[in-house]
């Protein structure tokens, strides 16, 4: 999971944007997990809820890493032991499972183990609000606040219990089961050893109506055909992010002509990666411009548009073309989700893959949204490439890319005064328009590129994205920053 942005800190103990991860057997110990249980089981006590909201309850769930079903029965057990009735989940299943539960059955909150997109070597812990979203700044900081602290007043309960399932017909009822079914689409799905495996087949219903249909001597239907889903917590080799270096086996088989689009998933299924019919990679940011189009020209669907501040200005340019409103928030799905908790949002977004919907649950959801592009794909009755290659010639093209750079910490803080300062102003060959610093500095050039500067808020690393009308004009971007960058490192 992501740990940048502002950071809660106790000891050894980090929360980021979206809870907290560490190195399985280094600082992700059951010693320190019970201490984390411990400290929600403090927080939970005094946390907002409504009315309506059962504040004795608690859902549980984990994902396929190592020792994860282990550590979610020690979380309930100490979740119990503080007097909370825990719905631990049977098996591995989704984080938005585990959001969807929590609101669905209006009860406190819950929480995940999974490390998300993090190598093998990592797990972590997620905390998820009643409202069925991630936990918002303050509920973290509350959470860290009692880290050492222990309540236990008995009384509690352990009932495990099928979550997936209900999180499915959900799904089932956002989507256009029928018409996908019968568009004959061949579809690959890569969970890359994640959760998500098996999930979309299951949500279409399509091994019951393939088994009928091949006992009755019938076929033509759509089919989805998966790879790297059985479950392997060293994820073969690869950290399950679903990004193109990640991406090889899918690449492979989709360049054999056979499938029509390849929908991939992170390890605990939120996050997004799309492969067009010729294999090649369509970034989220085209996904989530392609998506708000699609629901709002062709399912008919209304609302607002939301992206974080690390997202390409595509989807703002969509958003006008719509007549929409479209918000930016810092970076981090929990300001996305905190707005979709106040605002009619119709969709909204973030550059690593999450992409959520205001009318199902303030969550990220992978799964969804790779359905609904597929949807989109069989409605359309084109391919996935002439859809994007149509929406960019309406509305101009975009080309994105993201530099991950481990540098001493002081070397990356100069970095970031040297761009706040107007240091680097003339350093790209181009004409600055305007600096923001809602969250990092992005320095935007007249011709509508633009470079963002950002610390991480847990490790020696400043990440460094950029957004140009071509591929070539952001590398060239990129580059001239790397070497910035290394400049203030020597």
């Amino acid at each position: 999971m992501s740990t940048m942005g502002n950071a809660h800190e106790h000891d050894d103990i980090i929360f980021g944007t979206d809870g907290w991860r560490a190195v399985i057997a280094d600082g992700f110990t059951f010693a320190n997990v019970r201490r984390v249980a411990e400290a929600i089981g403090v927080a939970a006590q005094t946390m907002f809820a409504p009315p309506e909201i059962d504040r004795e309850r608690l859902v549980v769930g984990y994902d396929r890493r190592f020792l994860s079903p282990d550590f979610a029965q020690e979380v309930a057990l100490v979740l119990s032991r503080a007097g909370f009735h825990v719905h631990l989940s049977d098996h591995p299943t989704p984080s938005q499972t585990i959001s969807f539960a929590a609101a669905g059955r209006k009860i406190l909150g819950g929480v995940v183990i999974t490390a998300s997109h993090n190598p093998a070597s990592y797990n972590g812990i997620k905390f998820k609000g009643w409202y069925g979203g991630s936990a918002l700044p303050g509920m973290y900081a509350a959470i860290a606040e009692n880290l050492g602290k222990r309540f236990e007043r008995g009384g509690g309960s352990i009932v495990e219990t099928d979550l997936l399932a209900e999180y499915v017909e959900a799904l089932r009822a956002r989507v256009d089961v029928e018409m996908l079914r019968s568009a004959k689409l061949r579809i690959l799905h890569d969970p890359i050893h994640g959760v998500a495996a098996g999930i979309p087949s299951r949500v279409l219903g399509l091994d019951e109506v393939e088994s009928r249909l091949r006992s009755a001597g019938s076929s033509g239907m759509t089919h989805v055909t998966t790879i790297r889903g059985e479950s392997n917590p060293s994820f073969g080799g690869v950290n399950p992010e679903p990004i193109p270096e990640n991406l090889a086996a899918s690449r492979e088989a989709m360049r054999r002509g056979e499938f029509d689009l390849a929908i991939c998933n992170d390890g605990d299924a939120d996050r997004l990666g799309i492969l067009d019919e010729r294999g090649e990679f369509v970034s989220p940011h085209k996904i989530l411009a392609l998506l708000a189009l699609y629901l709002v020209r062709d399912r008919g669907e209304s609302g607002e548009i939301v992206k974080t501040f690390s997202t390409g200005r595509l989807i703002e340019r969509v958003a006008s073309r719509l007549g929409v409103t479209c918000h930016e928030t810092p970076v981090g799905f929990k300001h996305v989700a905190d707005l979709m908790l106040s605002r009619p949002i119709l969709i909204g977004g973030e550059e690593s893959g999450g992409i959520g919907f205001g009318t199902f649950i303030p969550e990220r959801d992978g799964i969804l949204s790779g359905l609904l592009v597929a949807e989109f794909v069989a409605r359309s009755g084109r391919p996935l490439s002439k859809l994007v290659a149509e929406m960019e010639r309406e509305l101009g093209s975009s080309a994105y890319d993201r530099r991950d750079l481990y540098r001493s910490r002081q070397a990356c803080e100069r970095l970031v005064e040297r761009a706040r300062a107007g240091e680097l102003d003339s350093a790209f060959g181009l004409r600055l328009d305007q600096r923001e610093d809602t969250d990092g500095v992005k320095l935007n050039f007249d011709d509508g590129s633009w470079i963002l500067f950002r610390i991480s808020g847990t490790e020696p690393l400043i990440r460094i994205y950029c957004e140009s009308a071509s591929e070539a004009r952001v590398e060239s971007i990129l580059e001239t920053a790397v070497l910035e960058l290394d400049r203030v490192a020597s």
